[in-house]
């Protein structure tokens, strides 16, 4: 069972609040158990992997591509004996029926072969197990990237890079739930729910993170608002007063996604899936 009042205190310094929401769907949607091995396939930093293993102690497994990730991954997780691996996604390093649960997060739209890429997790992990998946949604709210979301219904284009490339920057594509679900169906899961995560959020709240994130670890502020960026932290106290009215405000905010009870515009899909 998740001690939800300890996964609250891990991560109140997130200031995204739509990863923040990640976090908590994720980590409860795993239902852990004290015999799992879980895999973070896509690790990046190490978030997922620290949160986990400080709540359940259980055997978790880092994977990533690149290779500055995992160095800080690394970092967080040091004496925790988390093992980490660097390789491609499509070729993964892992014996067949390796894993009980495995989760992959903000990954697959940046994958050439995203169909490849979950037959390989479908590979290594164990008959009955549980695959969770979060892919960036193309009937995304319009607060979220209103420039894109314009340019897509008006012109049937959007801004691929840079700055204000948004919700698009770095990914090869966005999903609709429809083609997430047809394609973990496909590399031959049973697909068991389907959550949307993060509908009211700022306006440019995509934007807005990219270029706060730039500031903030730029050093120019003082160490009190800088403290906001370590999301590894779960002091608030570390934070200025200004900074924690900043997150009361986004809290509220983002309260309103508590209840989804129908399918909505938002900025994430969350699938969960077995291995039958």
């Amino acid at each position: 069972m998740t001690d939800l009042k300890k996964l609250g205190s891990l991560t109140a310094n997130i200031g995204d609040m739509a990863l923040k929401r990640r976090v908590l769907s994720i980590v409860k949607g795993l239902n852990i158990s004290l015999f799992d091995s879980i895999l973070d396939c896509g690790c990046g930093d190490g978030l997922y992997l620290k949160t986990i293993k400080e709540l359940f102690g259980v055997a978790i497994f880092g994977f990533d591509l690149n290779g500055g990730s995992l160095r800080l991954a690394q970092g967080y997780t040091k004496d925790m004996g988390v093992p980490l691996v660097q390789g491609r996604i499509g070729a993964l390093p892992y014996k067949d029926n390796s894993f009980s649960k495995i989760f992959s997060t903000e990954v697959l739209e940046h994958v050439e072969d995203d169909l490849g890429a979950l037959k390989e997790i479908l590979r290594i992990l164990k008959p009955e197990g549980m695959l969770i998946i979060t892919v960036p949604n193309h009937n995304y709210p319009f607060l979220w990237d209103p420039l894109n979301w314009m340019l897509e219904r008006c012109l049937d284009k959007h801004i691929k890079s840079g700055f204000w490339a948004g919700i698009w920057n770095m990914h090869l594509r966005l999903y609709y739930r429809e083609e997430i679900e047809a394609l973990i169906r496909q590399a031959g899961f049973k697909v068991k729910a389907a959550e949307f995560l993060t509908h009211y959020c700022v306006p440019f709240n995509h934007i807005i993170l990219y270029g706060l994130k730039k500031l903030l670890l730029s050093g120019v502020l003082p160490k009190g608002m800088s403290n906001t960026s370590d999301k590894f932290s779960a002091a608030k106290d570390k934070q200025s007063k200004l900074i924690r009215l900043g997150y009361r405000i986004l809290e509220i905010i983002d309260r309103g996604n508590d209840s989804q009870s129908k399918e909505r515009s938002c900025a994430a899909i969350l699938v969960k899936a077995i291995k039958e």
